[in-house]
């Protein structure tokens, strides 16, 4: 039996528009909700942990993210969720002092 490689651990940007696609509607909102609204068009540090390959070519990677709402509010944390290359980019890593 042979043992999975380890994960990448990569810092990479998710941009939640090419993930999550353009909005169909109009324009903003202006009297938000309590407790704010999803931003769900920003670009969102993650941690790519795999690659993975569709049966068309297409490439996946595994990440962990987290979604927040407009006033900085996590909304969700996705852990080992596929999202496609085009919505991921290369993040430099932050140099710790």
């Amino acid at each position: 039996m042979s043992t999975p490689p380890p994960p990448l651990d990569r810092p990479v940007w998710v941009h939640l528009d090419r993930f999550y696609g353009r909005p169909d509607s109009p324009g903003a909102i202006d009297d938000p909700v309590p407790g704010g609204l999803l931003v769900a068009d920003a670009r969102v540090p993650g941690l790519l942990k795999r690659w993975a390959r569709a049966v068309d070519g297409r490439w996946f990677g595994r990440v962990n993210f987290t979604v927040c709402d407009a006033y900085g509010a996590v909304v969700a944390e996705h852990l080992a969720v596929l999202v496609p290359a085009a919505a991921l980019s290369p993040r430099e890593r932050e140099v710790r002092r």
